[in-house]
């Protein structure tokens, strides 16, 4: 009997285990390692707060590529007047997409016994990767070893950690753990609040904040002076832009959609990112390494055209700022002190004080910064990428946002379902 670990069980990790179910024909047994609560609720789509929302549209989040209206019939079903709200064109509540994928992973929990399938869920995060013969063995947080004949690697990406060191329950330095599911329900009302980024996340938490009718004051501290731009429907203008333009370099790309945009001055930056969305994987394998350097040095920017937060969102951020009760602050922080009962936040031109401070930073996309992964790397069984990690092994596959290397362009559900329905045939062969 063939034996296949998940490790992580976010988006790509369910998905796998759906997928295997329903397409493996022989014996199976299937080995799931993840340390989050039992409802196996990821932080991406987690019940923390019903006010933050999802930044990919009601028709673009079915879990099948094939069925591509099944989140919107789920909707029509469980929450017709949220649908009849939002639309298709919407953006559902994140804790309904968990429901959403909780359904689909009980209805193939029951369909178990039609299968030849056995499974194990071990509660405890993956540690260690090693080869053992013509088995890979796997060692979990508790010391115990599993032996396997092929691994999914699906470990979502965790959120930078904040290089200050201070002991206080009003800096919540990991925003989408367990431990900080107070200050997602907690019913603020005159406090003082400094967010430490700009992006999506720090969206979020402001219209949270404001959904809760919040009446103080925040500060959101930002690099770039940046929060992501609103959506906008789709204008696909750029067919002028090929793939093999990639080859020729990103200085050239960067020219000939300057001079288009010179030439066409009803269009601007953002319908330009947003419309070479379809083909931003392939630009980006056709870019070389020179280039692909090059690139991440606009990334940041990227960034902030490319990850757009629904309209709604941004109207509610801009009244803030309008209404004085929003200051963005541009640069970055050098040191987060108590001061008496607040926090003292400094940064290269003030000092703020705050109830609380939030580390709304992005995603860390350095391998070594994950326990599993830096250990395979030492062991040969991944190598480290300009981004993330690669495997080098054929029976290790990774999923999701660590092939961000690979593909840059991996980290939503359109990106994701096709990278896990790519990768099911290979492990349902023998």
């Amino acid at each position: 009997m063939k034996t296949i670990a998940i490790i992580g069980f976010g988006f790509c990790g369910k998905m796998t285990f759906v997928n295997l179910v329903k397409n493996y024909t022989k014996k199976l047994r299937i080995i799931i390692f993840d340390d989050a609560p039992d409802n196996f609720s990821s932080s991406a789509f987690s019940d923390f707060s019903p006010h933050y929302i999802l930044n990919v549209p009601v028709n673009n989040m079915s879990a099948f590529s094939q069925k591509p209206d099944d989140f919107s019939k789920f909707l029509e079903e469980n929450y017709p007047q949220i649908l009849s709200e939002i639309g298709q064109s919407g953006f559902a509540p994140r804790n309904i997409y968990s429901e959403y994928l909780q359904k689909i992973l009980d209805q193939t929990f029951q369909d178990l016994k039609n299968h030849h399938i056995e499974y194990e869920i071990v509660k405890k995060s993956a540690l260690a990767v090693d080869k053992v013969g013509e088995k890979l063995s796997i060692k979990d947080a508790a010391g115990n070893d599993f032996l396997v004949d092929e691994i999914v690697v699906a470990t979502s990406f965790k959120q930078s950690a904040f290089p200050w060191s201070i002991d206080s329950e009003k800096v919540i330095k990991n925003l989408w753990h367990k431990d900080s599911v107070f200050f997602h329900q907690k019913k603020f009302t005159d406090e003082k609040i400094c967010l430490i980024g700009s992006g999506l996340t720090t969206v979020d938490i402001l219209v949270g904040l404001k959904q809760k009718e919040f009446a103080g004051k925040v500060t959101v501290i930002s690099r770039r002076g940046n929060f992501p731009k609103k959506h906008f429907p789709a204008v696909n203008f750029m067919s002028f832009i090929s793939e093999d333009d990639a080859k020729k370099g990103v200085l050239f790309l960067c020219l000939k959609i300057r001079k288009f945009l010179r030439e066409n001055t009803e269009f601007d930056l953002r319908h330009a990112i947003n419309s070479l969305r379809p083909i931003t994987q392939k630009l980006w394998h056709n870019f070389d390494a020179r280039n692909r350097k090059i690139f991440l040095r606009l990334f940041p920017y990227w960034n902030i055209f490319r990850h757009r937060a629904p309209q709604k969102s941004i109207e509610i951020i801009e009244n803030m700022i309008a209404e004085k009760q929003l200051e963005l602050v541009d640069g970055g922080v050098s040191q987060i002190e108590k001061r008496d009962e607040k926090i003292l936040i400094k940064t290269k031109n003030s000092e703020i004080i705050a109830d609380y401070v939030v580390n709304c930073l992005g995603f860390e996309m350095r391998a070594q910064k994950y326990p599993v992964l830096a250990q395979m790397i030492k062991n040969n069984l991944l190598t480290e990428d300009l981004l993330m990690a690669r495997s080098q092994h054929k029976k290790i596959h990774l999923l999701g946002g660590l092939n961000i290397g690979r593909d840059f362009e991996c980290t939503a559900v359109p990106d994701l379902r096709a990278d896990v329905e790519k990768i099911i045939p290979i492990l349902c062969s023998d």
